[in-house]
């Protein structure tokens, strides 16, 4: 027994006087390189001069914040947050973290993590950075125009006002009223009076409750009213929402479970999304959107910046369905005609830091109700504005 205690302190003595002394040395060596890079703005050899420092095993906070400065200056939010928040970890109030963790957020349009990261910051820094705690955060407007190339199928108009209210930096509420309106000729609707002009006067309450419970998950729970007249018919609609959704770096999955009931029956929808931002910025996005119900039906999402103030978007939604909600349930894809295919495209044009506008294109491909193999075009041209206060 003396003999294995004599053993453990030799080498424990052995450790003490090389290996501790080698890695203080090579801390410290890493210390000035990247100090030295760093004033000389060399950002991408400091980048990944980082990188293989923390993976040789040397790693400490004052690293990280080169590292994460290094990334924000060339763009990669990220990456940023990623060391950033490696730096939260170890002091929650690094007040140098707190703001680069928030305008990482912020440029990654993850306004909610945002608002969570300026909850943690004192209200003299949130004044430095000139974050205001407003309790409406933001109003939008949104109108669309769809026309049909099928005489039984008026066109419709959809218009949809919104406001997002701050009840604390960890709370956020988005309300929404919309209208809708189409008439529409069905003889096969032998019960509706008067079914060469079935008016739809659609009016819809919708409102979201996000919770960002911490830097990485965020709940949400979420309610739309639909109030539909059909002629002799009206119906209430209504879907209950509730998800989760975990952020990663440049990974964010959510899952979401929507329940409710459309016109006569109840109606069921689970979706996992997946949002992929390969360059840690949203100069490059990808968005695969999976809704299973009845009809599963997979809808994918690229989108890039084309310059400083336009940005594009391209997307495609495969699978025959007759009713899919999308966004977390703001809209609800409801109407008599099976949906085949949905291919659209997007424009977003940043008037000023704080106001966008967006200009959006859909071509629908539906099969008129019960008549199978006979097919009509939809086009919907929509128009919107998004102010952030």
């Amino acid at each position: 027994m003396q003999i294995k205690r004599l053993i453990f302190l030799v080498l424990f003595l052995f450790y003490g006087v090389t290996v501790l002394p080698q890695q203080q040395l090579k801390s410290g060596e890493a210390d000035l390189e990247s100090y030295r890079m760093y004033s000389e703005n060399k950002w991408n050899e400091l980048l990944q001069f980082g990188k293989n420092t923390i993976t040789s095993g040397i790693d400490f906070p004052l690293l990280r914040m080169r590292i994460g400065y290094a990334a924000f200056m060339l763009g990669n939010y990220s990456e940023c947050l990623k060391h950033y928040q490696s730096v939260l970890a170890q002091n929650a109030d690094n007040a140098t973290a707190l703001i680069y963790c928030y305008w990482s957020s912020y440029y990654l349009n993850n306004l909610s993590l945002a608002r969570f990261y300026a909850g943690k910051m004192s209200p003299e820094l949130r004044a430095t950075e000139n974050i205001r705690s407003a309790l409406i955060s933001g109003v939008n407007l949104e109108y669309s125009f769809k026309s049909t190339d099928v005489s039984i199928r008026g066109n419709a108009q959809y218009v949809k006002m919104g406001m997002n209210v701050e009840l604390g930096h960890q709370l956020h509420l988005e309300n929404n009223i919309a209208l809708y309106n189409q008439i529409i000729q069905e003889p096969l609707f032998t019960a509706v009076t008067n079914n060469t002009n079935i008016q739809i006067a659609q009016k819809e309450f919708v409102t979201k409750l996000v919770y960002t419970a911490s830097e990485k998950y965020q709940l949400i729970a979420g309610f739309h009213y639909l109030h539909t007249p059909f002629n002799n018919f009206l119906y209430r609609n209504y879907i209950g929402s509730a998800g989760v959704k975990y952020m990663m770096n440049y990974v964010q999955v959510q899952g979401f479970f929507q329940a409710g009931r459309i016109r006569d029956s109840t109606y069921t929808q689970a979706n996992a999304v997946i949002s992929y931002f390969p360059k840690g910025n949203t100069n490059l996005y990808l968005v695969a959107d999976l809704a299973v119900s009845k009809e599963p039906t997979l809808s994918q999402t690229l989108g890039f910046r084309f310059n400083k103030k336009i940005s594009l978007e391209g997307r495609i939604t495969g699978g025959a369905y007759y009713n899919l909600l999308s966004n977390d349930a703001l809209y609800v894809y409801d109407d008599i005609d099976l949906k085949k295919l949905r291919i659209g495209g997007s424009l977003y044009y940043m008037i000023n830091k704080g106001c966008t506008f967006q200009c959006h294109y859909a071509f629908d491909r539906k099969e008129l109700y019960q008549r199978t193999g006979i097919y009509f075009n939809q086009h919907s041209i929509t128009g919107g504005i998004q102010w952030n206060f």
